[in-house]
């Protein structure tokens, strides 16, 4: 499962990039609304075969779970508040927005999954990443309108 950014982690995270930040959680309320939707995630959406599909298809290739299994993959905080501002990645750096974790963890369980997508290869400028919710148990968050932008080859999502 993908690694929290704590304090005393010890995790070098990404330098800010955009506008975008990836920094340790130390506020308890958005620690404990990201480790609930890191509960759904592992108890509802961990090994169900359309979300796996969903994955396998993009151009990373690998599962759904196979990506949330991979523990070099780390979620930051960014304290961004701006409205419609939820997460970015970074390789296999997910930062999730202020915005994103006063939403409630449904939001940041959806917001991660499609992160991850990010991560397994999905593109910013298609739904391709907001997509993969439908396929995975989350399709009631879905937003057609989200659709990332690349700033720069190594930043894979921005939205």
């Amino acid at each position: 499962m993908p690694k929290i950014n704590t304090p005393g982690s010890g995790h070098g995270a990404p330098a800010p990039v955009a506008g975008w930040q990836w920094l340790a959680y130390s506020n308890a309320a958005y620690l404990a609304a990201l480790r609930r939707a890191v509960r759904i995630i592992d108890t509802r959406v961990k090994g169900h075969r359309p979300c796996d599909n969903a994955f396998r298809a993009l151009p990373g290739g690998r599962t759904f779970s196979q990506v949330w299994n991979d523990s070099t993959v780390w979620i930051s905080y960014d304290p961004g508040g701006t409205a419609n501002r939820y997460g970015a990645t970074l390789g296999k750096e997910v930062t999730i927005t202020a915005y994103s974790l006063r939403m409630g963890h449904w939001t940041v369980a959806a917001t991660l999954v499609h992160e991850l997508a990010h991560v397994n290869g999905a593109g910013g400028a298609t739904t391709a990443a907001e997509d993969t919710l439908k396929s995975c148990l989350l399709h009631g968050l879905h937003d057609p309108t989200i659709i990332g932008r690349i700033v720069r080859r190594s930043l894979r999502r921005l939205a």
